[in-house]
């Protein structure tokens, strides 16, 4: 055996060195190459999986789709603007689980669909918190199957999705001949004070200082609608809103913002009434709120620009005890003078007013009437012929599409009273879609009734581009909801468990015969309108 140098030792050794470094390197490189082969898989197959909700063709059934849940700190509640680009919001986690989100309905199937569709983009958009549905006058026999229903359905997407039983409070004045369309909404506060005595405890006190229950009084409540599509989650900050998304007063006086949801710092979405909920009712105000309400001494700026408002509602859960109280206490007497079905909306203004809760008011918390020139959140959308891509505007759209009016561009059309209750259903069609290119080659909207409305191309009316845009937000978002339905509740393998893309409003049963009415009525009424201008000029 040849004995081997010091030297070459040495040598030998730093080789073995290096050969052990390049195979450990090579190994690295191997995990890292199948690393993002898996990301790069999974990727696209979660693309895929996410084509279901705009794909033109019919659904595939496979197993349920994998959704896209956005992480906290990917959130923002409006786009980023004003030298905020690179600013990082802070969001703390806990104070986030103490978010309530929470919606009034019926106990009604045409509550379900709705309340489906909430729950739905709840869970996809990740909010964070609970969101319960607050459901008022069912019999004990339906609240047994609304709580199955409710277990089945709703609880399965997350188990901070609850449900919470209140009596019938729309029905109060029925015995007086009023009616119920009249009153219906009143189950939103008296449910809303319901749910905060049973889900927090609250009771009321003369003495201000009393009412509280100190584990809960800095949580988070917000109030909506349940026909409200979310956009995007409720996260209490709003240091990234830029000014122009706050309504006339705060624009003025931006130093009188908080950035958030406080004790006595409420915020909520402006509805363009102004002084309506004081103007109709202002001669009796002694009678409704009492002569020593602090409402008296409200200015006309702030009747107009700091307690007008409408949901979303943000408010501490004290402040929401405190303000469905008086919501209760005032609505009534608002009534007796100003017997509308707004006389909801105008009770919660009262109490706001009374109580001294100035509201941080928004215009850009959500958008609903197309006609709209000021008072919502339209200004983030253009006349924009991609106006049907939604994903364009995915940052800077408002929290919610409040979709209670009629929306249609061309042979597309959705009213929520006309919509199919039985949307979720095995059998069931999913909505046939719009092009994205629709308003590329559209100028006309095609309503229920039978009325068509031709656009002007030379005026290009925006009121086209904002029916585009909740038509192509609200029908995919709704084919989702239908999708995970029946992946969740259906057989697969079912030839009648329908997952093509083929409800239209106007080839419905419903649709023809709605549309036929129409026509006649149209008909008709020109009849009566020519007759009266002949007698007119005879």
């Amino acid at each position: 055996m040849v004995a081997l140098s010091k030297k070459s030792l040495q040598q030998r050794s730093r080789h073995k060195a290096v050969v052990a470094k390049t195979q450990l390197a090579i190994a690295f490189l191997k995990i890292f190459l199948v690393f993002m082969v898996a990301c790069i898989m999974f990727g696209d197959y979660e693309i895929a999986q996410n084509e279901i909700w705009i794909a033109k063709e019919p659904h595939t059934p496979k197993d349920p789709p994998t959704l896209a849940v956005k992480d906290e700190t990917e959130i923002d509640i409006y786009n980023e603007k004003n030298g905020n680009e690179n600013k990082e919001i802070q969001i703390d986690d806990a104070e986030q689980q103490n978010m309530h989100v929470v919606f009034s309905t019926a106990c009604s199937l045409s509550h379900d669909w709705q309340s489906y569709l909430f729950f739905f983009h709840a869970m996809f958009h990740g909010q964070k918190g609970d969101v319960t549905r607050i459901v008022s006058g069912c019999s004990p026999e339906d609240e047994i199957k609304m709580k199955e229903l409710h277990e089945k359905q709703f609880s399965v997407m997350s188990p901070n999705f609850k449900v919470h039983f209140t009596p019938e409070y729309g029905k109060q004045l029925q015995d007086q001949g009023v009616s119920y369309q009249k009153t219906k909404y009143w189950n939103k506060p008296f449910g809303l004070k319901h749910w905060m005595e049973h889900r927090f405890g609250y009771t009321w006190d003369d003495d201000d200082s009393k009412i509280t229950v100190p584990e809960y009084d800095d949580h988070i409540i917000v109030l909506v609608d349940p026909d409200m599509l979310m956009q995007r989650p409720f996260i209490n900050d709003f240091s990234k809103v830029p000014a122009d998304q706050w309504n006339a007063y705060y624009r003025k006086h931006p130093e009188e913002l908080i950035g958030k949801v406080t004790q006595g710092h409420p915020a909520a979405q402006d509805y363009s009434f102004g002084d309506q909920w004081i103007r109709h009712v202002r001669d009796h105000i002694d009678d409704i709120v009492g002569p020593d309400s602090p409402v008296k001494n409200v200015t006309p700026e702030e009747e107009k620009r700091v307690f007008s408002a409408g949901p979303p509602y943000w408010m501490t859960a004290r402040d929401a005890y405190r303000i469905s109280y008086k919501w209760c206490e005032f609505l009534p007497g608002i009534f007796k003078y100003h017997s509308e079905f707004m006389a909801e909306m105008y009770g919660y203004c009262m109490a706001a007013a009374h109580l001294g809760l100035r509201h941080q008011m928004a215009r850009g918390m959500m958008v609903s009437n197309i006609g709209m020139t000021e008072g919502e959140g339209w200004a983030f959308l253009p006349k924009d012929k991609k106006a049907c891509d939604v994903s364009r505007y995915a940052e800077t759209v408002p929290n919610v599409i409040h979709f209670c009016q009629r929306y249609t561009i061309g042979e597309f059309f959705i009213n929520k009273y006309l919509f199919p209750t039985d949307i979720l259903s095995c059998e069931h069609p999913l909505m046939e879609l719009p092009p994205k290119d629709v308003l590329e080659t559209t100028w006309y909207s095609h309503f229920g009734d039978s009325t068509v409305i031709e656009y002007d191309k030379n005026q290009d009316d925006i009121k086209r581009y904002r029916n585009a845009f909740v038509i192509c937000s609200l029908f995919p978002a709704i084919n989702a909801m239908a999708t995970f339905y029946k992946d969740q509740h259906c057989d697969k393998n079912d030839p009648n468990t329908v997952y093509e893309l083929s409800y239209n409003h106007f080839r419905s049963e419903k649709g023809k015969k709605l549309h036929e009415e129409g026509r006649l009525r149209h008909q008709r009424e020109a009849a009566q309108g020519k007759e009266r201008n002949m007698k007119k000029y005879k």
